[in-house]
């Protein structure tokens, strides 16, 4: 059944509305505003009959709960009321008093215990049959909005309305209740009287918990660990008011602020139905034994939706019954008989075996839980209401389910047969170009193509020089740029007739491209009047070539040049820096322009994947072939514009199946790459030929988990420590309109144990190190070391900084080696001295004598050797040798020169010419070239 088909039930005024099934999943209990609690049959054709109506409560009746024998129900009245689970709903007794609103209700799962949440920050547990006996939980600061027992009963969950969690130990080997972990603001922040109930609630078996997060979606944390699993993004635009799981784990339901509905499939963490309610939904219950969900809402509205999973139409299990995964048809024939005639007779003698050890493993069935989730259709039963199957019933399930082990274990070969095919063929596929800061018109959408709808703007540049965006217009496009720095730039806009397809910016100036495309002209005709107009029936068409177009940031339109590319060569990659225009072609050109448009260079290079520049320098991307070891086979060459030299040519790391998603040099002109795992690395060493190697600076799934988010990060640009990105939530690839702030991360080397002391100081020398090696080398390249003394030296004193605690703590530790160690990496006379110190103050003489030497060996004149760029250059060899000659054969024209040369003084008269010495001869005959020392 379709959400929007439900006829809803008008059982309440407007106000929260709360509700619950009783356990056996007949009837639903629900409450509301001023109007007690009604009692509905869950049954299809009786659900707008009320079958009992409880007015006990003075007020708003503002949570339910329920149990095998009793259910309960409290209210902003302060009471806690008990029901019997008969025919009649009898009212039992009051369970509590309380001076202040009720506020969540939970049974333990055996009924004897219900846990009471409300506005006085404490927790109560209250045993049902004596409501003298009662213990308070404590350590909430904040009122408690949501509170859930586990399946077992030996933990419970708590949310208060600062969005922090608590994990309770209650079971019966605890003493007393203890919190076991804190979930610091991990939900969004509420008040009392707030819609939103920040529901906390654990999977039916008991394995993860769920809870809104702060970022419009669902975070789910793993028991016993306590840290995050996975979230479902993407579902939600405003925070999600409460979350239901269905009787087997398999589904999510879950409410926002904003409307909508939506039911995940936890599995592969995508949204299976999306509706959209007439007012906020305030409660979400699935039946226990059905395909069910109870919806109530801020109207009193009560929607019984049932058929929630349609499993006729296709594979979704039954929401109360395990899954079953049907085989998969081969992708091909060829590949289905090779599956059916190999590996089927291969398991064939031992899969009876594999089989028995499968369901051995487990007396509770967990490997029916994870490999044979398509094992059997069964019906969970966790509670006795008499779903227990007979010994003779379970046997033929057993035997059924064994049949059906069998069939997985061949289809799960035949469908890694088929991934590995699947991912060999994308192997072979090239990887796609993109300008670096670029993105597309929309989201990525199953069966929606990426061309631009009349008025969708996309971002075709940025970076930390600033932004171009256009808007697609179907006759043209308006170009945006927009500069972070608007002391030194002035924004502009331009109407852009060629719709280009690619942008680059830099401080210089802005450059465009569009691939070439037919124009068509409609054909002239001579009206009635003699004037001409247009004709329909007449049409030419004509090949417009592809357009390079460059505009400087300084005013003055004749500045602005414009280049037509060849017949079929058509621009696929820009940059632009301080001193050059940059564009690769399909042709495989790479052409370069002065920024007055005077062409350069010109050299091939094929595969082109993308490509950045900054002052002079430019780095380029391109494949090398099929990417068959995890990685995408890529190269690099790092090409200075201006001298048209290469400094590095070498591969891009990237992480294992990831791809690269962004290019680009950090503030101080250091290349980086950015990959799809969120990792970024930059060229060490980049002005040192033949030591250039990519170095690790951030990564951004363990950034995320740290802060225990699922955030991803976009690339803007690369600081000296801190990464410049758009934070990414929810699914979205790339960011949107309106543009998203821009945040700044500190970077951070990848080092172990960074969760301790010494972990976090190695890593501050080593991210201290690599910037200051490469800034090095900057200066010197640039003839500037003499401007950045004072810089290099407070690089040095922070390190030092660094290295003397660790040399502190290693002398703590009595690890005299590591000291020593460390003790050679100091940078000055004085921090050798506050070494030699420590190692005093730690009665270390022997550590102290050989921090001494290397004070009179290393720091003689207060000076450190170290390897400067010219001296990278100087190990290198002018000329490369070699053993053997090439300039003494027959075809040598430098042989065949000198064997003239001899025949012409062999034939000469001059008798003073034939008495000379053969080393006058030679010293004196003139040579057609010589190589240089």
């Amino acid at each position: 059944m379709k959400f929007e088909s439900i006829k809803p039930i008008y059982g309440f005024p407007d106000g929260l509305t709360v509700a619950c099934y009783l356990l056996d999943g007949r009837e639903a209990v629900v409450g509301g505003a001023t109007d007690g609690i009604k009692v509905y049959p869950a049954a299809p054709g009786d659900q707008d009959y009320v079958k009992t109506h409880i007015t006990e409560h003075t007020e708003d009746v503002t949570c339910l709960a329920s149990s095998k024998t009793k259910f309960a129900s409290g209210g902003t009245d302060g009471l806690v009321l008990l029901y019997n689970n008969n025919t009649v709903h009898s009212f039992d007794k009051i369970l509590v008093r309380s001076t202040v609103p009720i506020r969540s209700l939970a049974f333990h799962p055996d009924g004897t215990k219900l846990a009471i949440a409300t506005d006085d920050n404490d927790i109560r547990v209250v045993l049902v049959a004596d409501n003298s006996k009662i213990v308070l939980l404590k350590g909430h600061k904040h009122t408690v909005k949501s509170i859930c027992y586990d399946p077992k009963g030996n933990y419970m969950l708590s949310s208060d309305v600062q969005g922090h969690v608590f994990i309770w130990a209650v079971g019966p080997q605890e003493s007393a209740p203890r919190i076991v972990n804190t979930l610091a603001a991990v939900i969004y922040k509420s008040s009392m009287d707030s819609i939103l109930q920040s529901t906390v609630t654990w999977n039916p078996d008991g394995t993860v918990f769920a809870f809104p997060g702060t970022n419009q979606d669902i975070r789910v944390f793993t028991s016993g660990i306590w840290k995050l699993s996975y979230a479902l993004e993407g579902g939600h635009t405003e925070d999600i008011v409460t979350l239901a799981w269905s009787p087997n784990g398999y589904y999510l339901a879950s409410a926002c602020k904003g409307k909508l509905l939506v039911v995940w499939d936890t599995k592969t963490k995508t949204k299976i139905t999306s509706d959209v309610n007439s007012t906020e939904i305030t409660s979400l219950h699935w039946q226990p034994d059905g395909n069910q969900l109870l919806v109530t809402d801020a109207y009193g509205q009560i929607k019984f939706w049932d058929n929630v999973i349609s499993t006729r139409e296709s594979q979704l299990p039954h929401p109360a019954k395990m899954r079953v995964v049907k085989e998969q048809p081969a992708k091909s024939l060829e590949l289905h008989e090779l599956v059916h005639s190999q590996a089927s007779d291969e398991m064939d003698d031992d899969l009876g075996d594999d089989v028995n050890m499968l369901f051995d493993d487990d007396d509770e069935g967990e490997d029916l839980g994870d490999m044979g989730e398509d094992v059997a259709d069964f019906v969970i039963d966790d509670d006795g209401a008499g779903y227990v199957e007979t010994p003779e019933e379970a046997a033929a399930t057993l035997g059924r389910a064994k049949t059906q082990q069998t069939l997985n274990v061949n289809n799960a070969n035949n469908q890694a047969l088929i991934k590995r095919q699947q991912k060999l063929e994308l192997a072979f596929d090239p990887p796609t170009t993109f300008q670096p800061g670029e993105t597309p018109y929309h989201k990525p959408e199953t069966n929606k193509s990426f061309d631009p709808a009349q008025g969708e703007r996309r971002y075709m540049a940025y970076n930390l020089v600033g932004i171009i965006t256009t808007i697609f217009e179907e006759a043209h496009s308006i170009i945006n740029v927009e500069f972070h720095d608007q002391t030194a730039y002035r924004n502009f806009h331009f109407t852009d007739p060629n719709n280009y397809s690619m942008a680059a910016i830099s401080t210089a100036g802005t450059v465009y491209a569009v691939e070439s495309k037919t124009a068509v002209n409609k054909g002239k005709k001579l009206n009635a009047d003699g004037e001409e107009s247009e004709s329909e029936d007449e049409e030419e068409t004509t090949l417009v070539n592809s357009i390079l177009y460059y505009r400087p940031n300084n005013t003055g339109a004749e500045k602005d040049w414009t280049h037509h590319m060849l017949p079929g060569e058509d621009v696929v990659s820009i940059a632009v820096n301080r001193v050059s225009v940059i564009a690769i072609t399909s042709l495989g050109y790479v052409r370069i322009f002065t920024t007055s448009g005077v062409q350069r260079h010109v050299f091939s290079l094929d595969n082109i994947v993308t490509m950045a520049a900054m002052v002079d320098l430019a780095l380029i991307v391109y494949s090398t072939g099929p990417a068959f070891t995890g990685q995408q086979n890529l190269n690099y060459i790092l090409l200075n514009t201006d001298s048209n030299e290469i400094l590095q040519r070498d591969h891009v790391h990237v992480t294992p199946d990831s791809e690269l998603c962004w290019v680009g040099f950090s503030e101080t002109n250091q290349a980086a790459v950015f990959d799809t795992a969120g990792v970024m690395r930059v060229l060490q060493r980049q002005r040192r030929p033949d030591q250039g190697c990519w170095v690790p600076v951030f990564d951004g799934k363990a950034h995320a988990a740290q802060l225990e988010k699922t955030e991803k990060y976009w690339p803007v640009g690369l600081l000296r420590d801190r990464l410049m990105c758009v934070v990414l939530r929810g699914n979205n690839p790339y960011p949107f309109f309106p543009r998203p702030p821009v945040k700044d991360i500190p970077l951070q080397l990848p080092l172990l144990e960074m969760n301790t002391e010494v972990g976090g100081l190695e890593q501050e020398v080593l991210r201290v190190n690599t910037c200051k090696l490469h800034e090095k080398d900057e200066a010197e390249a640039t003839n500037a070391e003499e401007d950045y003394v004072d810089a290099f030296k407070e690089a040095d004193s922070e390190m030092d900084i660094a290295l003397l605690k660790l040399i502190n703590l290693a002398c703590k530790s009595e690890k005299v080696s590591r000291a020593l160690d460390l003790a050679n990496a100091l940078h000055s006379l004085s921090s050798i001295d506050k070494a030699i110190r420590i190692a005093s103050f730690h009665r270390f003489s022997s550590l102290a004598q050989k921090l001494t030497q290397i004070k009179e060996t290393k720091f003689m004149g207060d000076e450190v050797e170290t390897s400067t760029l010219a001296d990278s250059f100087a190990a290198l060899p002018s000329i490369y040798t070699s053993r053997e000659s090439a300039l003494d054969g027959d075809l040598s024209l430098i042989n065949r020169y000198k064997r003239k040369d001899m025949s012409y003084m062999l034939m000469d008269d001059d008798d003073s010419m034939m008495n000379l010495s053969d080393d006058d001869h030679l010293s004196k005959r003139s040579k057609p070239f010589q190589f240089s020392s």
